[in-house]
């Protein structure tokens, strides 16, 4: 009686033994492989070759165009430059005659900017220009008229009271006809404005530009 009980109660953890042994491997484990085969590797070293290619392709097209549009900035940059200012300074007949700015002058604000492109500080620089410019001298008798698409979308939140007009689409590069078109809807927008300021970005250098 006493043999029998020992080895009931000797049997009981010796039974379980076995059963956790195996349920150990009923229990999914996630094995880790960082071996890559030789079929996937080839895979993606030809995806990177034909990345590069594009990439290259594209620095050449940027290249390019960017080429023309130096010899374009070069050969227009000092035609009619500071004229408007020359006349009113050198010629007293207009110097007399010019019209004096009154102290609550009615403005409006002209923004160059580009309908398209990735092109970083160039069009959200003009847009931190003119949040700041109007911030510092107040939002009455101001109105903006926006040339360019990423203008207007910056300053449609931030100044929706003083966005009248927008241009946009305009086919580039901008041509002597094209600047006459635009040049004219600016005189009949600022008709009734006693001051037309323009926010522009000036050439340095292929990265960097300054805001005038």
């Amino acid at each position: 009686m006493m043999q029998s009980q020992l080895q009931r109660m000797c049997a009981g953890p010796m039974s379980l033994r076995p059963i956790m042994a195996t349920s150990q491997f009923l229990v999914p484990t996630q094995q880790m492989s960082f071996g890559v085969d030789e079929k996937s590797l080839m895979r993606r070293i030809k995806t990177v070759n034909n990345i590069r290619k594009i990439t290259k392709a594209m620095k050449m097209v940027a290249t390019s165009k960017m080429k023309a549009d130096l010899t374009r900035l070069l050969n227009g940059k000092n035609f009619g430059i500071n004229a408007v200012d020359n006349i009113f300074t050198s010629d007293m007949y207009m110097k007399d005659r010019a019209p004096a700015t009154p102290s609550d002058a009615q403005e409006l604000i002209v923004t160059l900017t580009s309908d398209k492109g990735m092109c970083g500080g160039t069009n959200s620089g003009i847009i931190r220009k003119v949040k700041a410019y109007v911030a510092e001298t107040g939002r009455a008798k101001k109105s903006i008229f926006s040339i360019g698409d990423k203008g207007t979308v910056g300053m449609q939140r931030p100044l929706p009271d003083l966005l009248k007009v927008a241009i946009s689409e305009i086919s580039t590069p901008y041509n002597y006809p094209t600047v006459m078109a635009i040049s004219e809807h600016v005189i009949r927008a600022g008709d009734s404005s006693d001051k037309i300021t323009l926010f522009y970005n000036e050439y340095v250098s292929a990265i960097s530009a300054n805001i005038r």
